[in-house]
Order: C-alpha cells, then structure tokens, then sequence
C-alpha cells in the first residue's frame, strides 16, 4: 500500500487528468506524456504506486493506462463536473481496503488529524519520518474527506463517512420513476403504489419498477 508523494491534492488531480489527455483511457501512455500534459515532471511518477493501489491505473510494461474507474474519473475531473467527480472517487476510494479500515477506527470515535495520520501510516504502510509521505497522508486524509469517504468536523476532527446502503461494489443504477396520475385516483391505489416504489427500490436484485394502476401508472425511463 502507498499514498501520495509529497503532493497536495489539486496537484494530485491535475497528475490524474493529465493521464486523461495523454490517451490513458484509451491506450497505454508512458509517464512522460502524461507528466507534459499534467505541468509536473518529477511529481507525475511518484504517484503512480498510489494510483495502481486504488485502481485509477494499470501498469502496461513499463506504461500505463486508466482503468474504466480511473477514466470516468478522470473525466469528470477535465471536464470541472465536481459532483460526478465525487461520485466516481467515492466508488473507487470507499472500495479501497486502508479506507475501509479508517473507517472502522473512527467507528470506535472521532480522532484530531495528529492522531489519525499514525492510524494511516499503520493501514498504508507510509513513513510520517519522511516528508513526502508525512504530506501524502495528509492528502490522502483531504481526498477522503472531499470524496464523503470521511468527514471532517468544523473544530478538525475527523469522522467516518455517510456509509452507502448497497456496496460499494456493485456499480450504481440510476432510477428514473414516471407518474402519471389522473385527478380521481383512488387513495388507496396511491398507497399500492408506495409500497411498490419502496420494495423496488429494496430489491438488490433489480432496481427497475415497473407497476400500472388504475388511473395511474409508474414506467421506468
């Protein structure tokens, strides 16, 4: 395990998105291209250990490429779409197994940012005697936090983050539900509705609803 290397992160994102623009998401790209699109030289190859542990790249030879995670990541990053860049960090970091065990140590109390950079030293296996990693933990803490893997109290201690209902693992379906109700709808058909809406939507299986009611239907789009 790693973290980053003696980077903040914005650096650490614009590192990312300069994978993008060189055609990691399309091909293996060497890490010199990426570093003449990301503006960082030296910076760009310290962070690829940290990048293939958490599964944004792939190593290809001595090349690398963005995993499909990693592209759609990076993506939104090029494009300045924050939310869906949260989104995509919160799927990759949240499945990472040193976040999840930062998670579950917090679960036992909220710790300051002193006490907790031991705790990812211990879960990442970095080194606080050497500068480079002392900051990369710290980095790594301000991406969980920024992601909602962590959260971070005004008065700077740290929590564990809002835990999905459904793994992280299984990718996310998006839902669109339509109503359609006509002006004498029977109560109790709305209520019939209700209780369908919420079994599909407790279905790990399938997250499609499909029900026609009387003067009423629901129709996934």
């Amino acid at each position: 395990m790693t973290v980053p290397k003696g980077i903040a992160r914005d650096t650490l994102f614009a590192i990312i998105v300069g994978w993008y623009r060189a055609g990691g998401d399309d091909q293996p790209v060497n890490t010199a291209a990426a570093a003449e699109q990301a503006g960082y030289s030296d910076a760009t190859s310290r962070q690829t250990p940290f990048l293939e542990a958490v599964g944004i790249l792939d190593a290809e030879g001595q090349d690398h490429q963005l995993t499909s995670r990693g592209a759609a990541f990076a993506a939104a990053l090029a494009s300045d779409d924050e939310p869906e860049a949260k989104s995509r960090a919160y799927t990759i970091l949240s499945a990472w197994p040193p976040s999840s065990r930062l998670r579950d140590i917090l679960r036992g109390g909220a710790m300051p940012e002193d006490d907790l950079l031991a705790r990812v030293a211990d879960v990442t296996g970095a080194d606080l005697d050497t500068s480079r990693e002392r900051i990369g933990c710290r980095t790594l803490l301000d991406v969980l936090v920024w992601a909602g893997v962590l959260d971070r109290t005004d008065d700077g201690l740290y929590l564990p983050g809002e835990v999905e209902t459904r793994s992280v693992e299984r990718e996310r379906a998006a839902l669109t539900v339509g109503l359609e109700l006509s002006v004498d709808v029977d109560p109790d058909d709305v209520e019939a509705l209700v209780r369908a809406v919420q079994s599909g939507l407790e279905d790990e299986e399938s997250p499609s609803i499909a029900a026609e009611l009387e003067g009423l239907s629901v129709r996934e789009d």
